[in-house]
């Protein structure tokens, strides 16, 4: 295998590693409960993109992904607030009801106040795992693959909607993604 290759590999596929966890977890690990649904106050399934940019403001940037007609685009929406990054993901297509819906918010960086850093239950980036377990109960799926540096954990409920909290090696939360049933 080329360096070209693995360097790509390593810079483009192993952050995607995270959100390629967001598929079903066993009954036995999904939750029963009312799923998380807010992260940076941001409501799935309510929230819209006109809602968003009311919160933060215009995003200062914006990467799309066009796709031929009848199928759905992609909207990466980027926020920089303090340590703070949020990324909203949009998928549009005439075919979706209001032709738009948030399919995932995630946010990344340092510990901060406000609703921009926490999820509507308050656990916040800067937490430790055991305030995950305390808030959302002992069904989750944890990785930790050190050669490739991944470490998080997954909180899944039966309505499909997920919850990836990526680590650090003291077991910190550095990374929150919440993701809309598929």
């Amino acid at each position: 295998m080329s360096a070209r290759i693995m360097l790509f590999s390593l810079l483009v596929l192993l952050p995607l590693a995270t959100v390629s966890l967001a598929d079903h977890l066993p009954d036995n690990l999904q939750l029963k409960s009312r799923p998380e649904k807010t992260l940076a106050g941001i409501r799935l399934g309510r929230s819209k993109l006109s809602d968003v940019i009311k919160m933060y403001g215009e995003p200062p940037c914006l990467i799309k992904e066009e796709m031929p007609a009848g199928y759905v685009d992609t909207h990466h929406y980027y926020w920089y607030e303090g340590e703070v990054r949020l990324h909203v993901v949009v998928f549009r297509s005439k075919e979706l009801v209001g032709d738009e819906y948030i399919a995932m918010v995630e946010i990344e960086g340092s510990a901060m106040d406000g609703t921009i850093g926490r999820t509507g239950a308050g656990l916040k980036l800067g937490s430790g795992f055991s305030k995950l377990k305390r808030i959302y109960g002992r069904r989750f799926y944890l990785r930790n693959i050190p050669e490739y540096d991944i470490h998080d954990v997954m909180v899944q409920w039966r309505s499909g909607y997920s919850l990836v909290a990526e680590l650090n090696q003291e077991n910190i939360i550095k990374r929150l993604s919440l993701f809309s049933p598929e």
